[in-house]
């Protein structure tokens, strides 16, 4: 299911390991037991119900930074739900339309970014806010827009807030105090549409690191040493780039990829459907280095969707659509 290309910057696809069917990884990686599929993570239980309500249909889970919370959504990407990490104290951080698609929480856990709509005689428009998550107030960082592309995100010291508005990146400081201990010695690096780009914010010099032609990027998720990223292409699968520029590679089929601390393997769901719906889920471990992957969710019955590792990497979240139920999975 998993293969690994590296390619090149002239465009030459070099193949490092073969393309395996589902039951033949399968069966390579419980008949191989050497040390690098060893070192996989692995499921230590069976999933179990974390968070659920029988009015509401939770989506998209994503951890606090210390591990102590989990912000969710609900049906549609409608609002942002926070529980602790054992799945009590449910309460509500915003109703706005469409916040829980593509948020993320600020490094020190103190606030979560969001791109929320709104919707004036049938046009859809995009504001950018940052919510308290101790009071549920907010900042409105981009007013009422039509020229927001994609998901807006931190910059890896969380002072500032980067996004895309027609091409062009923008930054936004998050208060007075992000301004004055902004850290100007890094890059941002994002997509926009086709590209992935890097901005070095202090010069605004910007570079072109990958160019995937009208093939449209998502999904985008930067490990959490900072040095690789992780995204996913239209039609094309899923992708691993270094920061740098160097080392694009082809990992083969996988969605909403989520990494593990030590920014060598991501968790992806595999989804199967029949043209209509969803009729199948599973997560796997992929190694980001060698393409190798194992199977997490085996023989569980489990619907899984979105997966979100927790940062300490004993945790994996996710969505079950046939219940609307956020699910825990230990990992070991």
């Amino acid at each position: 299911m998993f293969m690994k290309t590296k390619i090149s910057n002239t465009g030459k696809v070099q193949t490092i390991s073969q393309w395996f069917s589902r039951a033949m990884l399968i069966a390579f990686a419980l008949m191989t037991m050497n040390g690098s599929l060893m070192a996989q993570p692995r499921a230590a239980g069976d999933p179990r119900v974390l968070i659920s309500d029988e009015d509401q249909f939770f989506v998209n889970a994503a951890w606090s930074p210390d591990g102590q919370t989990l912000a969710f959504s609900s049906a549609n990407f409608n609002g942002i739900w926070l529980a602790d990490a054992n799945g009590e104290n449910k309460r509500l951080l915003t109703a706005d339309e469409a916040a829980g698609f593509g948020f993320s929480w600020s490094p020190d856990g103190r606030h979560i970014l969001a791109r929320t709509a709104e919707t004036e005689n049938r046009r859809r428009f995009h504001l950018v806010k940052v919510f308290d998550t101790e009071n549920s107030s907010y900042v409105i960082l981009q007013e009422k827009t039509r020229q927001l592309k994609g998901i807006p995100v931190f910059t890896p010291d969380g002072s500032q807030v980067a996004m895309v508005m027609d091409r062009n990146l923008e930054l936004k400081p998050v208060g007075r105090e992000s301004e004055r201990r902004t850290d100007r010695n890094i890059s941002v690096v994002y997509p926009v549409e086709d590209k992935i780009i890097s901005t070095q914010l202090t010069t605004r010099e910007s570079k072109t690191m990958a160019d995937f032609e009208g093939r449209f990027i998502f999904n985008e998720r930067l490990s959490p040493e900072g040095k690789k990223m992780v995204f996913q292409v239209q039609g094309k699968g899923l992708y691993v780039i270094n920061t740098d520029g160097t080392g694009l590679t082809h990992l083969g089929h996988g969605e909403y990829a989520s990494w593990m601390p030590a920014s060598d393997f991501v968790v992806v769901s595999v989804v199967e459907d029949n043209g209509y719906y969803i009729t199948g889920g599973e997560l796997y471990a992929v190694n980001v280095n060698t393409g190798e992957s194992h199977h997490l969710t085996a023989h569980t019955g489990v619907t899984a969707l979105k997966p979100a590792v927790s940062p300490s990497g004993k945790r994996v979240a996710f969505d079950n659509p046939d219940d609307g139920s956020i699910y825990v999975m230990e990992l070991e």
